[in-house]
């Protein structure tokens, strides 16, 4: 991460947060680094008493085993990530889940900390479990124990020794390019020798994308293509996008998900806005105050901000095509969006740019350029409100793109190891 980078966003938290508590955020971080409440917080009583709790679960239901999983975010039951839906699909499938959430400081206050946010589901902050990890040798008795991590900080790479003595089999599961994350900022964690010790020494790793199995291909050759998908209960209906002119007689384009210029397209967006025949419809966050002002000045350019997952079909039933407007570059290549797999469920015919594998999708077009993304727009178009666009392709690929199905798969090749 370079200093001009290190320094916008300081400025940027300065401004967000103020001076004073942005000293006192990196001062705790420092604290944190150097490992100067590490004494104070270990014997933690609510950890002991969580632990206890999942013994006696074990003990008074028929459970399938216990199941440690990583995650970046705190749980939240309606949020459609991987972390999350797995956690829910392990719960649904009998296996009761420790839920590590991240913290940035050993301080950081979690809301959901040591509460069950959902059935057999405990969350936990890791620093609690990573200071008291030897602690973790009184749920030996659960006969099947797995630890699943989906980003490689050197945090939950630590513990991997308690694991390992315990018999818990070691999952990686690689949902993104952090070390491409890394170089735009936004993952100031990464280490990439830490990363290829996880991708060596894990029972099972799986990737999202083909790239990032060719990228660790030379460590091993047994690593396992499994991409993201999507919830038909949390979509709701299913093939609502507008497949009809709308009352305007306009093009209407949308996108939801993140925004951020380290790798949304927003020149190829304006670009593209130049044509009056399109509306464009954004929904998210991650787009700067700059591109805001940009959107907000242009006639045929709509931002909505943050919308919850299941208020989405109420925008897309107004939506003609979706777009994923991605720069090309190693981040984008590896991705497979979350989106795309909702897009389909809804019906959206989509135009994409940076992502080459999701061009072989249903539906989906991969562009290389601003002529190919305005031409593949309006052929989309034409043939959808003619009824000519190939609907009849997407069944079978929604059946195989569910979470359930997978997870499923996961839980398949794990059994083999």
């Amino acid at each position: 991460m370079s200093v001009k980078h290190v320094l916008r966003k300081s400025l940027k938290s300065i401004q967000q947060n103020g001076l004073q508590n942005t000293f006192q955020r990196a001062q705790r971080r420092v604290f944190t680094k150097l490992g100067v409440n590490k004494v104070f917080k270990r014997n933690n009583a609510q950890l002991h008493d969580l632990y206890v709790k999942l013994i006696d679960l074990n003990k008074s239901q028929e459970l399938k085993g216990l199941v440690i999983l990583t995650s970046g975010r705190e749980f939240e039951e309606l949020y459609n990530q991987r972390t999350i839906n797995l956690a829910k699909y392990l719960s649904d499938q009998g296996f009761a889940v420790l839920f590590v959430a991240w913290q940035w400081d050993d301080q950081e206050k979690l809301e959901k900390s040591y509460q069950q946010v959902y059935k057999n589901i405990f969350q936990i902050p890791v620093y609690d479990f990573i200071y008291d990890i030897e602690k973790l040798k009184v749920l030996d008795e659960f006969a099947k124990k797995t630890y699943i991590t989906t980003f490689p900080a050197k945090l939950f790479y630590g513990c991997l020794g308690q694991l390992n003595q315990s018999n818990y089999k070691i999952v990686y599961d690689i949902m993104d390019e952090w070390e491409e994350f890394y170089k735009t900022g936004d993952a100031p964690w990464y280490n990439r020798s830490i990363e290829e010790a996880f991708v060596q020494h894990s029972n099972l790793v799986t990737v999202v994308s083909q790239p990032l199995k060719d990228k660790f291909a030379s460590i091993r050759n047994d690593i396992y293509v499994i991409g993201n998908g999507y919830n038909a209960a949390l979509s709701g209906k299913r093939n609502v996008s507008l497949k009809q002119a709308a009352p305007d007689n306009k093009i209407h384009i949308g996108y939801f998900g993140h925004m951020t210029p380290s790798w949304f397209d927003w020149d190829l967006i304006f670009a593209l806005a130049k044509n009056q025949q399109f509306v464009f419809h954004f929904i998210g966050h991650g787009a700067t105050d700059e591109i805001l002002s940009k959107i907000e000045a242009l006639p045929n350019c709509e931002f909505y901000g943050k919308v919850h997952p299941s208020k989405l079909q109420q925008f897309v039933e107004k939506w003609n095509i979706g777009i994923i407007p991605f720069k090309t570059s190693k981040l984008s290549d590896a991705v497979d969006p979350i989106k795309i797999y909702e897009y389909l469920y809804f019906g959206l015919p989509t135009v994409s740019t940076g992502i080459p594998h999701i061009g072989k999708y249903p539906l989906v077009t991969h562009c290389d350029t601003e002529a190919e993304a305005r031409a593949a727009i309006l052929h989309d178009y034409k043939q959808l409100i003619h009824a000519k666009l190939p609907y009849g392709n997407l069944d079978a690929f929604l059946a195989k793109t569910t979470w359930d199905e997978r997870f499923k798969e996961i839980l398949h090749v794990l059994d083999t190891k």
